[in-house]
């Protein structure tokens, strides 16, 4: 039987559309979109980072109000006492939140590492990029949860100080120095890890960019 030419094509198109319908039975998806929905969100995590730094900024003013007027016997500084311990816990609410967020993300990557593997429809280039990506993530994740640690430590740290200098009829100078000295030690730690996640976060964002022209390329 003489097959014509408009019937070669649509044979030709059929075996496409198995191919790209093999593995589960459904269309495969673009390793840039897989990505893409991870960046997604991970917004979330960006959106409480923003606001714990905005409470930072406040509360480094707090700070350093509190030990200019805690220097002087006659100052009352149980008000900034209080609202420096109330954004404390407010940081910690949304540390909590970034953590969480960032441990449902990151639940995605499993999948999404597995459905890079089993991907048939990209060009290797581009594979093997969206690959590296995903390891970068993963690598900024887990500098992540140093963070998180690190944060925690700070933020006890500070509380333990602001505790010592509650009002009281002896006050304990000797342990107020040492709590300020641990309080600075620890932030000094965190400002580290913080340091080696936004480099991460941007190595991250530039492998993200690579692979959305590589895609569009493709």
């Amino acid at each position: 039987m003489v097959i014509s030419g408009k019937k070669v094509a649509l044979a030709a198109c059929s075996v496409l559309l198995m191919f790209l319908l093999s593995g589960c039975g459904e269309p495969q998806e673009p390793a840039a979109n897989q990505i893409n929905r991870l960046v997604e969100s991970d917004q979330e995590i960006g959106k409480s980072l923003k606001e714990l730094i905005r409470y930072e900024k406040e509360d480094m003013a707090l700070y350093k109000s509190i030990l200019s007027n805690g220097k002087n016997k006659n100052s009352d500084i149980e008000a900034l006492l209080d609202q420096a311990e109330a954004h404390i816990q407010q940081r910690r609410t949304l540390l909590g939140q970034a953590s969480k967020a960032m441990q449902e993300t990151g639940e995605q990557t499993e999948v999404l590492r597995h459905s890079l593997k089993e991907l048939t429809i990209e060009k290797e280039e581009t594979l093997a990029h969206a690959e590296k990506v995903l390891e970068q993530y993963e690598a900024r994740a887990k500098t992540f949860e140093l963070f998180v640690v690190s944060y925690e430590h700070s933020l006890d740290a500070e509380e333990q100080l602001y505790s010592l200098m509650r009002t009281s009829a002896n006050p304990n100078l000797v342990k107020i120095k040492r709590a300020i000295r641990t309080r600075n030690e620890e932030y000094a730690k965190l400002a580290e890890v913080r340091k080696q996640f936004n480099l991460q976060t941007q190595a991250f964002n530039a492998a993200h960019a690579q692979l959305v022209k590589l895609d569009q390329v493709g």
